[in-house]
């Protein structure tokens, strides 16, 4: 996966009531040419937009709240490391976005040899970087099921954070209140109560898991949190007795990249670091490490 230049760091379902959108094309500039993937609302297609490939999500129904929220989200977002909403078609049947010839990071890791160092905190770095961008906006927008699977890798190895049929936008300085959402194995425990409040901490836990994959990915240990754990287990040990993945081979090389794991999927959200404060930490590390 070649890197041409480093990214500069920056500080239930229901029907819905279809809004008129400013990316409007009409269906027949589309063309499907593969199924490359499906999510829980929609299946993706590889296709092209006037010769231009795409990534086409087919709504597998008519389009419901879920389906809107990402359209609304990711048409107000601009940053490298946030996957570009391209356009809709009319009747917003279709959801079409930059493709991302690389696939998805969970899938790559397990296809491909483990990257030097220096590569990894590339990916790191972009991950970090599209977080705080949502995270700075004004409402901020919380992803809310960030894990390896969204984050998606271009030809030159840029990572982009995609999948925002779960994400919110934040609008009062009041932590949020909402139903479970999300992935378990890469959940922040404070998700997992009958009226869960929780604000953009979630996503920097979830963050804390994927930092972990990737440099387990430089250790050549291909895994995942809780790789074959059933959701009993994950809630019994994280959510009761805090337990975390094991970091110990990742110590014995940089201990400084554990201690910013363990502060950021702590298990109270205000031991964690906000997003920007993470962003610093990595910076250091690869000043003090010439990465």
């Amino acid at each position: 996966m070649p890197r041409y230049q480093r990214n500069e760091c920056s500080s239930t379902d229901t029907e819905a009531q279809v809004p008129s959108l400013d990316h409007e094309i009409p269906l027949a500039d589309l063309e499907i040419l593969k199924k490359i993937g499906s999510g829980g609302y929609k299946e993706v297609f590889l296709g092209t937009l006037h010769s231009e490939p795409v990534a086409i999500g087919q709504f597998r129904e008519r389009v419901t709240a879920r389906g809107m929220q990402e359209l609304k989200i990711l048409a107000a977002l601009d940053h490298p490391n946030i996957v570009a909403f391209t356009a809709d078609t009319v009747s917003i049947t279709f959801l079409v976005t930059e493709y991302c010839s690389n696939g998805d990071l969970h899938e790559y890791i397990k296809t491909q040899p483990a990257p030097s160092l220096s590569h990894a905190i590339l990916v790191i770095q972009d991950i970090t970087n599209g977080v705080q961008y949502l995270h700075q906006r004004n409402p901020s927008v919380i992803h809310r099921d960030f894990k390896s699977s969204n984050v998606l890798l271009t030809r030159d190895g840029t990572a982009k954070i995609a999948d925002f049929g779960l994400a919110k936008e934040k609008r009062t300085i009041d932590s949020m209140a909402t139903s479970l959402v999300g992935t378990v194995n890469w959940q922040a425990p404070e998700l997992w109560c009958a009226e869960p409040r929780y604000d953009v901490k979630v996503d920097v836990y979830s963050c804390a898991m994927v930092y972990w994959e990737v440099l387990q990915w430089v250790l050549n240990v291909k895994t995942y949190p809780w790789a074959g754990m059933n959701e009993h287990y994950i809630y019994n040990e994280v959510g009761r007795r805090g337990k975390r993945p094991k970091t110990s081979n990742i110590a014995v090389r940089w201990p400084a990249l554990v201690e910013l794991l363990d502060r950021m999927w702590a298990q109270s959200p205000s031991s964690r670091p906000t997003i920007g404060e993470a962003s610093f930490t990595l910076q250091c590390f690869c000043e003090d490490h010439e990465v």
